[in-house]
């Protein structure tokens, strides 16, 4: 602490219990001290978090690194190993350039969805932001954990382009085209000369990104905000396969949401409804997008039981929208997804996020539904579920409800989440990202010749930060001096 005060100053350097209430796994039982830190350092340059990481090395202290520490379902800001000194990046938090005509943005970590949106309009430009259905995240953090948005540019980490990076070494690398120190296209062509290294930062513990170019969408002529509602799970994969048909043609352009539990369309959204409902949005000229609608509304009105909506906006006009759906495939950020999760035991709601990966078939996605329903059915908690439709793939997202003041409730969910998600993966359903408590767990189901890609991993975090400092167990990946845990917490989560 001392060497981070006079390094940083006092400011920069939180330890009182107070200071760090804020910075722990928000939906562990409210008595838990598991997943807690020792201190926060907020860096405000890169010179800080060079300096932090040379500190951390001569004394063998673990970190953990968030951008803005929102992605609560998955442990927040809180760090995998109790007592690691959380290095936040919220004040790193400058967009630094946007480019309209090449349609890009560059920004640090600490900034916010908000933030960026509020940018873009503030400087009158005519781009749009993909975001979450929460829009108080990092940008870079979302992206970096392969989080998606729901415009035609919804899928984030495949909108990253050019990292600037700093290694546990303190050494600085730029990705791609980044390169050259006077490139033109750092953030307007992903790869590189030789490796494209860009991947290797995503989702892993090898290095601290400190900026990242976002590539932007063009505001449209026309923004059309369509949905789809049924009651019968009989619709389901008629509807996803027409669905899937529409995407790759390029009618629909965004990633579709289909839900069940959530009333989506509603401008009180509710908890607990009863049906289907499939959101998907059109964009362009408004000729072609009205064209398109009737291609969409007559396909999937050709399903027993599905009723077709829309709402239209000009595109730069769209900020009228006050409908969660609307504001979200339109690129505007909003809160009230957060409020809908306060319904189930209020400001204590906790909730946990079994997000697995499936082939976007109609009939395999039934068959993955009736599974998880007969599952859910052992347990204490309902089915509620939200299906992003990627193209090929889809994430089959199902979300435990809990109350955090209750500890047996609160243990009841994390060992739910853990005994689904090794079942589904013995099904061949994997999770593609996962709360502190399971990254070894769920690490462990990719067992595919001896856990090679672990061992890989393994071999990279051997390389690049030979001290181990850099967020250990992050995604299952220990460095050496650690790894002798790894077996054990998979084991106790088991």
């Amino acid at each position: 602490m001392e060497a981070l005060r006079s390094e940083l100053g006092a400011d920069a350097v939180a330890t009182s219990e107070e200071e760090l209430r804020e910075y722990r796994d928000p939906y562990d039982y409210k008595g838990s001290d598991e997943y807690t830190a020792s201190a926060v350092v907020t860096p405000r340059s890169v010179e800080d978090v060079q300096a932090v990481l040379r500190i951390a090395n001569e004394l063998g202290v673990p970190l953990w690194t968030f951008g803005q520490g929102r992605n609560n379902a998955y442990g927040g800001a809180a760090p995998r190993v109790k007592g690691s000194i959380l290095v936040s990046l919220r004040q790193l938090n400058r967009v630094l350039e946007v480019n309209e005509e090449l349609a890009y943005a560059v920004v640090e970590p600490g900034v916010r969805f908000f933030d960026l949106h509020d940018h873009l309009v503030a400087g009158g430009y005519s781009l749009w932001p993909s975001i979450p259905d929460l829009g108080w995240g990092s940008v870079v953090g979302n992206t970096l954990e392969y989080g998606r948005g729901y415009t035609p540019y919804g899928e984030h980490p495949l909108t990253a382009c050019g990292l600037e990076v700093v290694l546990a070494s303190g050494d600085v690398v730029r990705t791609g085209m980044g390169g050259m120190a006077n490139s033109k296209t750092w953030n307007t062509y992903p790869w590189s000369f030789g490796p494209s290294h860009q991947w290797l930062f995503f989702q892993s513990n090898f290095g601290i990104v400190t900026k990242m170019g976002v590539w932007l969408m063009r505001e449209p002529e026309l923004y059309l905000s369509g949905w789809a509602t049924f009651k019968e799970d009989a619709s389901i994969g008629p509807l996803v396969d027409a669905v899937r048909e529409l995407m790759l043609e390029g009618t629909i352009r965004n990633l579709p949401l289909l839900g069940y539990g959530l009333e989506m369309d509603a401008e009180e959204m509710a908890f607990g409804a009863e049906k289907w409902g499939l959101r998907f949005a059109l964009y362009g000229r408004e000729a072609i997008a009205e064209a398109q609608y009737e291609l969409v509304r007559a396909a999937l009105e050709a399903i027993p039981g599905v009723e077709v909506g829309c709402r239209r906006f000009r595109g730069d006009d769209r900020r009228r929208a006050t409908n969660h759906n609307d504001k979200v495939q339109g690129g505007v950020p909003g809160m009230e997804l957060m409020d809908v999760f306060k319904l189930a035991y209020g400001e204590d709601t906790g909730h946990l996020d079994l997000s697995l990966v499936g082939p976007l078939s109609g009939h395999d996605l039934v068959d993955s539904i009736a599974r998880l329903r007969a599952l859910y059915a052992r347990t204490e908690f309902p089915y509620l579920v939200g299906i992003v439709l990627l193209g090929r793939s889809l994430l089959h997202i199902s979300t435990l409800f809990f109350d955090t003041k209750d500890e047996r409730q609160t243990r009841a969910a994390y060992e739910t989440y853990g005994s689904l998600a090794r079942e589904l993966a013995e099904h061949g359903y994997p999770v593609y990202r996962t709360n502190l408590r399971c990254m070894d767990a769920v690490a462990d189901t990719f067992d595919f010749n001896d856990h090679a890609q672990r061992r890989l991993n393994e071999l990279l975090k051997d390389a690049l930060d030979p001290n181990g400092i850099l967020s250990p167990g992050k995604q299952g990946i220990w460095p050496r001096a650690m790894r002798g845990r790894r077996a054990a917490e998979a084991d106790r989560v088991r």
